[in-house]
């Protein structure tokens, strides 16, 4: 019986994050999102809108999608690992002093916006990610989308998760081809970014690649 119950006492955490369920009442997720929403970098990585700055309707309209997604959560620093970057915010309390306040430093989502209940049978799911540009090159990313993968896999009993990315977003590449993600076709010429039009690379990975990553056998058995 002990077996069973592995890992659930960190489901919503991983070696150096935690994660929290994106709401649209969560105003520190919100402040985040002012903060991050308008980077031109980012826009120009990770969207396919058109490149402008952002105002309150732009982060309304974020955080709806994430809320109403399968699963979006806020990506938060442990207090430890808080405490060893020097990005930590100086002001990390709430109005009442007492209680810490979430150091959010990305959200990660599965299943953008939610999934239509006709498509519930192919058990299939997006995933995303978006991170402070301050907090990127440590790591997090990659320990995000793992917990993520695993929470699709393991609670969620998804069969496939895939995204798309452009191909200038070379490192992001690198990250989803080490994952166990494999590149399944591209769409050409969806994206016209700078004046140039941009293919669309299609990754996806599936429960039984996930499972040979994780060492994982005889699953479903009793």
């Amino acid at each position: 019986m002990d077996a069973f119950f592995d890992g659930l006492s960190n489901a919503f955490s991983s070696e150096r994050l935690y994660y929290i369920k994106a709401d649209e009442g969560d105003e520190n997720l919100r402040e985040f999102l002012t903060r991050t929403e308008d980077d031109p970098t980012t826009q120009a990585l990770v969207s396919t809108y058109l490149l402008k700055p952002k105002g309150k309707a732009d982060i309304d309209e974020t955080i709806k999608g994430l809320s109403a997604s399968l699963l979006g959560v806020s990506v938060c620093l442990k207090p430890e690992e808080a405490k060893q970057d020097s990005n930590q915010p100086k002001e990390t309390q709430s109005l009442d002093g007492k209680t810490s306040r979430p150091n959010i430093i990305g959200f990660v989502v599965l299943g953008w916006g939610g999934i239509p209940a006709n498509q519930v049978v192919n058990r299939r799911a997006s995933i995303g990610i978006r991170l402070d540009p301050e907090y990127q090159e440590k790591g997090y990313g990659r320990e995000a989308f793992n917990w993520m993968l695993d929470w699709a896999f393991r609670y969620a009993g998804l069969h496939t998760v895939f995204l798309g990315v452009f191909p200038y977003n070379e490192k992001a590449i690198r990250l989803y081809k080490s994952l166990g993600f494999v590149q399944e076709g591209h769409l050409r010429e969806t994206r016209y970014f700078n004046r140039k039009w941009h293919d669309e690379l299609l990754f996806a990975i599936t429960e039984d690649e996930w499972e040979k990553i994780r060492g994982i056998t005889n699953a479903g058995s009793t």
